[in-house]
């Protein structure tokens, strides 16, 4: 039977006292039946009795280990500007830290000590990893395509293939229509061009009332102009917004490039099909958006967020890639904004450059943030539908089988957070508690 902690303490008090005053001798003996009573380890149990104080307790020795060298201030620091750059990811987060602290700071938007300032600019990617854990800890679907396949002009337009984007010049675009029909195509909804420079990752968000001829040619006219540099070639799908006389007729009267993809190969357009999710339904959600109000706050969501993306958040372009057994070895360059890798370009005419600057010098990113977040606020309160109650269906299944997406494809990862969905949701709880209160 074990000893309690009180008799084992009783025990020690008694052969402790034997243990301090007895020969050699007899501490050997007295230690041999002090290990027999207790079932202590032997040399545990000579530096229990040899150590023992009636009435004084050890002092416990502090745990060694390094001393915490990033406080709460870089940490609070650090969560407000991964916020203000819409949760972007650390290795994008840390080179973006030097440009958007001094931005901050010339708008009076954040107050940094020195010490606080040289730790933010000496910080690692890892690190900001580590910080922001418990944050992202905290935070913690398919809509229907409307592409068609065309029956003509598709001859005249060459193809292109995922492969033959290396070392593109400044200029070369791929660009895609997207619906915003809340997953029903019947009826009238709005659409967005979504626009990608391959070289320096500009893109830019252009509002589209149609899918007829002449919307499309005025929004193609407002994608041009909407680039800071000359638009020298542009890439679509095989959707018949794009495959027909009046953009056909469009890229040749400005000697503009026009290639597409191969049909039902939507790694031809990795660059755009990538933006469309990070930037494009990312800031404006799956909602249905077919009224005026919503054409009004789209159109001003745009102007800002076309402003935030490419002034102010980081890009990682891919350089190379190769396999290694089954593994895909996947390597980046140092991430950058598309106003940063503009600058670094020789070819681009300096004219364009200093246009950019100063736009630039006059740009408040918790300013756009602010208006962002508003316009989102405006959309998600006129287009979110009301919460229908579903009754519960019981479906048998069996018991092994799992989820079988993975998790970076199911809905939204708490890694990286999308904030238009979660207060889609909280808005469509809103309106349904609102709707039963007004029943009662």
């Amino acid at each position: 039977m074990e000893l309690t902690l009180s008799e084992r303490k009783a025990l020690i008090k008694v052969f402790a006292k034997k243990y301090l005053y007895g020969t050699k001798k007899e501490k050997a003996f007295i230690l041999d039946e002090f290990v027999e009573l207790t079932g202590f380890n032997r040399n545990y149990a000579a530096r229990v009795l040899r150590n023992y104080k009636e009435g004084v307790r050890k002092k416990q020795k502090k745990k060694s280990g390094r001393h915490k060298y990033y406080d709460e201030n870089v940490n609070t620091a650090i969560e407000k500007i991964w916020e203000t750059l819409d949760y972007i990811c650390s290795k994008r987060l840390v080179t973006a830290l030097p440009a958007i602290i001094n931005k901050l700071e010339q708008f009076r938007e954040i107050k940094l000590d020195k010490t606080t300032k040289k730790k933010l600019l000496k910080i690692s990617a890892s690190t900001i990893e580590r910080i922001l854990k418990q944050a992202k800890k905290r935070l913690g679907r398919k809509t229907t395509s409307t592409t068609r396949q065309p029956r003509y002009l598709i001859d005249k337009i060459p193809i292109k293939t995922f492969g033959e984007w290396q070392d593109t010049p400044v200029g070369f675009t791929q660009l895609d229509l997207v619906a915003h029909n809340g997953g029903n195509v019947f009826g009238g909804f709005f659409y967005t061009l979504t626009t990608t420079d391959i070289c320096t990752t500009w893109t830019n968000c252009i509002l589209v009332k149609n899918k007829t001829k002449l919307q499309m040619l005025k929004s193609l006219i407002n994608m041009r102009k909407s680039f800071p540099f000359p638009i020298k070639g542009v890439h679509s799908d095989n959707g018949a917004e794009f495959i027909n006389e009046t953009v056909f007729t469009f890229t040749e009267k400005y000697n503009i490039e026009f290639t597409r993809g191969r049909p039902y190969k939507k790694n031809d357009n990795p660059h755009i099909e990538q933006k469309n999710c990070s930037v494009l339904r990312r800031n404006t959600g799956y909602l249905r958006y077919d009224k005026p109000d919503h054409m009004a706050i789209l159109k001003d969501l745009y102007s800002h967020l076309n402003l935030y993306v490419n002034y102010f958040l980081p890009t990682m372009v891919l350089i190379e890639k190769h396999r290694v057994g089954a593994k895909s070895v996947r390597k980046y360059d140092k991430p950058k904004t598309p106003y940063q890798r503009l600058l670094e370009i020789s070819e681009v005419p300096s004219s364009i450059k200093k246009g950019i600057r100063k736009i630039y010098k006059h740009l408040n990113p918790v300013e756009l943030k602010r208006k962002i977040n508003e316009c989102q606020r405006q959309l998600i309160q006129s287009a979110a539908p009301f919460m229908k109650p579903e009754k519960p269906i019981k479906i048998r299944r069996r018991k092994e089988i799992k989820h079988t997406l993975p998790k970076g494809r199911r809905n939204t990862s708490p890694a990286k957070p999308n904030p238009f969905l979660e207060r889609e949701r909280i808005e469509k709880l809103r309106k349904n508690a609102n709707l039963v209160w007004s029943e009662r």
